[in-house]
Protein backbone atom coordinates (compact mmCIF):
# COMPACT_ATOMS: atom_id res chain seq x y z
CA UNK A 1 0.00 0.00 0.00
CA UNK A 2 2.77 2.37 0.78
CA UNK A 3 4.48 1.81 -2.82
CA UNK A 4 0.70 2.65 -4.24
CA UNK A 5 0.71 5.78 -2.44
CA UNK A 6 4.31 7.31 -2.91
CA UNK A 7 3.83 6.24 -6.82
CA UNK A 8 0.48 8.11 -6.76
CA UNK A 9 1.94 11.29 -4.68
CA UNK A 10 4.80 10.89 -7.68
CA UNK A 11 2.34 11.11 -10.32
CA UNK A 12 0.34 13.99 -8.91
CA UNK A 13 3.68 15.96 -8.32
CA UNK A 14 4.59 15.21 -11.88
CA UNK A 15 1.81 16.61 -13.63
CA UNK A 16 1.42 19.48 -11.32
CA UNK A 17 5.26 20.57 -11.91
CA UNK A 18 4.55 19.77 -15.35
CA UNK A 19 1.42 21.81 -15.45
CA UNK A 20 2.84 25.12 -13.84
CA UNK A 21 6.31 24.65 -15.41
CA UNK A 22 5.61 25.53 -19.27
CA UNK A 23 2.69 27.59 -20.71
CA UNK A 24 1.43 24.78 -22.75
CA UNK A 25 1.42 24.96 -26.61
CA UNK A 26 -2.00 26.27 -26.55
CA UNK A 27 -1.28 28.73 -24.23
CA UNK A 28 0.72 30.54 -26.05
CA UNK A 29 1.22 34.03 -26.10
CA UNK A 30 -1.91 36.14 -27.21
CA UNK A 31 -2.81 35.04 -30.69
CA UNK A 32 1.21 33.54 -31.62
CA UNK A 33 1.35 37.06 -33.33
CA UNK A 34 3.82 37.88 -30.95
CA UNK A 35 6.34 35.47 -32.83
CA UNK A 36 7.15 38.95 -35.51
CA UNK A 37 6.17 41.76 -33.66
CA UNK A 38 8.32 44.47 -33.49
CA UNK A 39 8.89 45.04 -30.02
CA UNK A 40 10.27 48.18 -27.64
CA UNK A 41 12.84 49.59 -30.64
CA UNK A 42 12.73 52.10 -33.09
CA UNK A 43 12.18 51.70 -37.13
CA UNK A 44 15.50 51.30 -37.86
CA UNK A 45 16.01 48.08 -35.86
CA UNK A 46 15.24 44.51 -36.77
CA UNK A 47 13.82 43.21 -33.25
CA UNK A 48 10.98 40.96 -32.96
CA UNK A 49 9.72 38.69 -29.75
CA UNK A 50 10.11 34.85 -30.44
CA UNK A 51 8.73 31.85 -28.36
CA UNK A 52 11.51 29.61 -27.17
CA UNK A 53 10.29 25.94 -26.45
CA UNK A 54 11.31 23.88 -24.35
CA UNK A 55 12.07 20.01 -24.85
CA UNK A 56 13.02 17.34 -22.17
CA UNK A 57 14.56 13.95 -22.77
CA UNK A 58 14.77 11.62 -19.24
CA UNK A 59 15.65 8.16 -18.86
CA UNK A 60 19.46 8.11 -18.07
CA UNK A 61 20.34 10.63 -19.82
CA UNK A 62 17.77 13.58 -18.47
CA UNK A 63 18.23 16.63 -20.32
CA UNK A 64 16.18 19.99 -21.04
CA UNK A 65 17.27 21.60 -24.51
CA UNK A 66 15.79 24.74 -25.58
CA UNK A 67 14.47 26.21 -29.11
CA UNK A 68 13.37 28.94 -31.00
CA UNK A 69 10.74 28.68 -33.68
CA UNK A 70 13.30 30.24 -35.87
CA UNK A 71 16.10 27.77 -35.36
CA UNK A 72 18.18 28.81 -32.31
CA UNK A 73 19.30 26.13 -29.65
CA UNK A 74 18.46 22.23 -30.02
CA UNK A 75 15.48 20.38 -29.25
CA UNK A 76 16.10 16.67 -28.14
CA UNK A 77 13.58 14.96 -26.46
CA UNK A 78 9.35 15.68 -26.03
CA UNK A 79 8.30 19.62 -26.27
CA UNK A 80 6.94 20.97 -22.71
CA UNK A 81 5.56 23.70 -24.60
CA UNK A 82 6.70 27.58 -24.25
CA UNK A 83 9.49 28.39 -21.70
CA UNK A 84 9.51 31.91 -22.63
CA UNK A 85 9.66 34.45 -25.45
CA UNK A 86 12.59 36.99 -25.88
CA UNK A 87 13.23 39.61 -28.64
CA UNK A 88 15.48 38.36 -31.77
CA UNK A 89 17.33 39.97 -34.40
CA UNK A 90 19.35 39.27 -37.24
CA UNK A 91 21.30 42.75 -36.93
CA UNK A 92 24.07 42.91 -33.98
CA UNK A 93 24.55 46.35 -34.75
CA UNK A 94 21.04 47.35 -33.49
CA UNK A 95 21.73 45.79 -29.59
CA UNK A 96 22.01 48.22 -27.16
CA UNK A 97 24.40 46.39 -24.61
CA UNK A 98 22.85 48.52 -21.91
CA UNK A 99 19.68 46.92 -22.46
CA UNK A 100 20.18 43.62 -23.76
CA UNK A 101 22.98 40.46 -23.49
CA UNK A 102 22.82 37.87 -26.29
CA UNK A 103 22.65 34.49 -25.76
CA UNK A 104 24.25 31.22 -26.91
CA UNK A 105 23.18 27.61 -26.57
CA UNK A 106 25.52 25.04 -25.47
CA UNK A 107 25.27 21.54 -25.87
CA UNK A 108 27.07 19.03 -24.05
CA UNK A 109 29.56 16.48 -26.11
CA UNK A 110 27.95 13.49 -25.05
CA UNK A 111 24.42 15.43 -24.81
CA UNK A 112 24.02 15.67 -21.22
CA UNK A 113 24.02 18.95 -20.35
CA UNK A 114 22.01 22.24 -22.31
CA UNK A 115 23.48 25.81 -21.26
CA UNK A 116 21.80 29.37 -22.13
CA UNK A 117 24.25 31.71 -21.13
CA UNK A 118 25.82 35.04 -22.16
CA UNK A 119 28.61 35.52 -20.61
CA UNK A 120 31.67 35.31 -23.06
CA UNK A 121 34.14 33.56 -20.39
CA UNK A 122 31.89 30.81 -19.63
CA UNK A 123 31.41 30.54 -23.41
CA UNK A 124 34.63 30.46 -23.98
CA UNK A 125 35.16 27.91 -20.67
CA UNK A 126 32.66 25.62 -22.59
CA UNK A 127 33.73 25.45 -26.14
CA UNK A 128 37.30 24.64 -24.66
CA UNK A 129 35.89 21.84 -23.35
CA UNK A 130 34.12 20.27 -26.19
CA UNK A 131 30.68 22.02 -25.86
CA UNK A 132 28.79 22.41 -29.00
CA UNK A 133 27.81 25.88 -30.01
CA UNK A 134 24.20 25.80 -31.18
CA UNK A 135 23.33 29.05 -31.04
CA UNK A 136 22.27 28.89 -34.94
CA UNK A 137 21.40 32.31 -36.73
CA UNK A 138 20.06 35.64 -35.80
CA UNK A 139 21.06 36.96 -31.91
CA UNK A 140 18.39 35.81 -29.52
CA UNK A 141 18.36 38.40 -26.77
CA UNK A 142 17.58 38.85 -22.93
CA UNK A 143 17.16 41.95 -20.76
CA UNK A 144 18.99 42.94 -17.80
CA UNK A 145 16.35 44.63 -16.38
CA UNK A 146 12.94 44.44 -15.26
CA UNK A 147 10.07 46.24 -16.72
CA UNK A 148 6.89 45.92 -18.89
CA UNK A 149 5.62 42.98 -17.85
CA UNK A 150 8.99 40.76 -18.06
CA UNK A 151 10.24 37.83 -15.57
CA UNK A 152 13.01 36.55 -13.87
CA UNK A 153 14.23 33.70 -16.09
CA UNK A 154 15.91 31.42 -13.34
CA UNK A 155 18.41 29.16 -13.56
CA UNK A 156 18.88 25.78 -11.87
CA UNK A 157 21.10 22.53 -11.83
CA UNK A 158 20.48 19.25 -11.17
CA UNK A 159 23.17 17.71 -9.72
CA UNK A 160 22.19 14.50 -9.22
CA UNK A 161 21.61 14.40 -13.01
CA UNK A 162 24.05 17.12 -14.27
CA UNK A 163 21.10 19.18 -16.35
CA UNK A 164 20.25 23.05 -16.23
CA UNK A 165 16.66 23.74 -16.44
CA UNK A 166 15.41 27.50 -16.92
CA UNK A 167 12.26 28.90 -15.66
CA UNK A 168 10.24 31.52 -14.98
CA UNK A 169 8.60 29.73 -12.05
CA UNK A 170 11.08 29.94 -9.32
CA UNK A 171 9.32 26.74 -7.31
CA UNK A 172 9.87 24.68 -10.07
CA UNK A 173 13.20 24.15 -10.29
CA UNK A 174 13.49 24.05 -5.93
CA UNK A 175 10.29 21.73 -6.04
CA UNK A 176 12.56 19.45 -8.30
CA UNK A 177 15.58 19.23 -6.12
CA UNK A 178 17.39 21.68 -8.38
CA UNK A 179 20.28 23.95 -7.26
CA UNK A 180 19.73 27.42 -7.55
CA UNK A 181 22.28 29.34 -9.89
CA UNK A 182 20.82 32.90 -10.38
CA UNK A 183 19.13 35.22 -12.67
CA UNK A 184 19.88 35.00 -16.55
CA UNK A 185 18.19 37.77 -17.40
CA UNK A 186 14.60 39.16 -17.38
CA UNK A 187 12.48 38.04 -20.36
CA UNK A 188 8.54 37.87 -21.14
Amino acid sequence: MKNNNFLIASIVFATFTFLTSCELETEQLPEETKLDQTIEVDEKSSFRRENVYRYYSGGSKTMHTYKTRNGNGIAIGSGEGISFATPVTSNINSVDSNVYNVLFFMLHPQQKDFVIGSGVGEFVDLKGKGWKDVTGRGYVLIHKKPGNGRKKLHRFYGVSNSDHLYTKNYSEGINAGYRYEGVTGWVY
